[in-house]
């Protein structure tokens, strides 16, 4: 019988009906949080997103409120998660992290 093949695993195609789609790895985009950083505002940005490459290209050319401000923006951290929930904990926890330094 043939292999499928999802995120390194390999599954009996007779029994893939039986596993959740979520855990066989087939129906997940990943989810990414990222940490852009800007030279000329000498700033960084945390956010999340399902799509790092066109979520970065939106803040490169004036597409978010809160980057807008420059153009130069360059991803110096990534993260990659199996959910939007997972991401968006992390999210949240580094900014707190971030938060709690300021303070």
């Amino acid at each position: 019988a043939l292999a499928w093949h999802a995120r390194g695993r390999r599954f009996d195609p007779d029994t893939l009906h039986k596993i959740h789609p979520v855990s066989a790895g087939f129906f997940v985009m990943p989810f990414y949080i990222y940490i852009l950083c800007s030279f000329y505002l000498d700033q960084y940005y945390i956010g999340q997103t399902e799509n790092l490459e066109d979520r970065v290209f939106r803040h490169t050319n004036s597409g978010s409120r809160s980057t807008k401000k420059a153009n130069d923006w360059v991803i110096r951290y990534t993260e990659e998660f199996e959910s939007r929930k997972e991401a968006v904990r992390r999210e949240m926890d580094i900014k707190n992290k971030k938060k709690q330094e300021v303070y």
